[in-house]
């Protein structure tokens, strides 16, 4: 009973609503690709270069969020309007990161579905590699509050190559994200989307100390 008496409530309803509120500017921002999966109808395997190009309007959405948790570990907790400031402001970078990322994934991805079974089936680990990669530098810039440069992204690219396991957790839990959203949207929607993000925030921002 002490032990419970001693649990700081206030703080825990106050990350939970937090996050709540996250995750509903999450799915206001993401609109779009939320109902272009919706009224879709088929598997979204089936479309994924339009799906892909579309979850560029996604960019934007992650640096506010990533914004939101930088500023509730300083102790902000009007989470909602900093994430609604962070996304005006980072758009246009946010959605030039998140557009250059998904354009490179999908000419990858298209080599590597062509790859697949010819005589150049060796080349695929690795076009794999360079998918992953260009999805761990993306992340990574989106997370870096700094000048979007060549150099800025070259460093992201081998900072993530560099701290490998970072890289893998981030993508496995987007992956994990991404097929929740798509299986289970209620689940994937209202209650993934912060924690999921905190955590790869939480990752990226370690991963990229150096360039602060």
């Amino acid at each position: 009973m002490r032990l419970l008496a001693r649990l700081p409530y206030d703080t825990v309803f106050g990350t939970v609503y937090a996050a709540l509120k996250i995750n509903l500017c999450l799915v206001a921002t993401c609109l779009p690709l939320l109902t272009a999966l919706a009224l879709g109808g088929g598997s979204p395997l089936q479309a994924w270069p339009f799906y892909t190009a579309l979850s560029a309007l996604c960019g934007p959405a992650a640096a506010a969020a990533f914004a939101a948790f930088q500023a509730l570990s300083e102790g902000e907790h009007h989470v909602g309007r900093t994430f609604w400031t962070a996304y005006r402001t980072k758009f246009a970078r946010s959605l030039a990161i998140a557009a250059a990322a998904a354009a490179a994934v999908i000419v990858l991805a298209a080599d590597f579905q062509l790859a697949l079974g010819s005589p150049f089936g060796a080349v695929t680990p690795l076009l794999a590699l360079l998918i992953t990669l260009v999805v761990a530098t993306a992340t990574a810039l989106l997370a870096a509050d700094t000048k979007t440069t060549w150099k800025t992204a070259l460093a992201c690219a081998y900072l993530s190559t560099r701290h490998w396991y970072l890289t893998l957790a981030n993508l496995a839990i987007l992956g994990i994200l991404v097929a929740a959203v798509v299986a289970k949207p209620a689940i994937g929607l209202f209650l993934l989307p912060a924690p999921a993000l905190y955590a790869v925030w939480a990752n990226t921002r370690h991963l990229t100390a150096p360039l602060r």
